[in-house]
């Protein structure tokens, strides 16, 4: 409290003297009252500038993990449709349906015509079978895309099939 009494001093001087309770000519004392010096409002003017900027840091940070968290959800519900329409295809056109490490799946049958369009940046999904011999199918899509700060991005998901 004690930055407060020079402001205290001031305000009642000043109140005083619009209500005419001081005499003109009278000289009134001000013997604490001092301004701000250049250099206080210098580091005044710093410490609220770098309060403002890790401010607008971390504001944008959360926006950009609030994309990024949008984007995931985004990407595990268009491999959750692809691994659904895996499983409802049958056992022996798994290899032709969903071709081992193609790109966005055959010519004649696209995956984003499968899931109704890729609503990611640059989003591409690729299907592999680690043994496309093997009894149970081990089934892996693998789902890349780009952020909004074109950083790549990744999910993926496996599930195994039997006849």
């Amino acid at each position: 409290m004690k930055f407060l009494k020079p402001w205290l001093k001031f305000a009642r001087a000043f109140i005083l003297s619009a209500k005419g309770l001081i005499k003109k000519g009278a000289r009134m004392k001000v013997n604490n009252i001092r301004g701000m010096t250049l250099m206080e409002i210098l580091v005044a003017s710093f410490v609220v500038t770098i309060a403002l900027g890790a401010l607008l840091s971390g504001i944008t940070s959360v926006v950009y993990l609030i994309d990024l968290s949008r984007e995931q959800t985004k990407a595990v519900s268009d491999l959750n449709s692809m691994m659904e329409m895996m499983r409802s295809t049958p056992f022996d056109a798994m290899l032709v349906t969903f071709p081992n490490g193609v790109i966005d799946g055959p010519l004649t049958k696209r995956y984003p015509t499968i899931l109704g369009g890729y609503g990611l940046n640059n989003e591409h999904i690729i299907v592999t079978y680690p043994n496309e011999n093997a009894e149970p199918l081990e089934m892996k899509v693998n789902l890349t895309w780009q952020d909004k700060r074109q950083h790549a991005q990744s999910a993926s998901m496996s599930t195994f099939k039997t006849r």
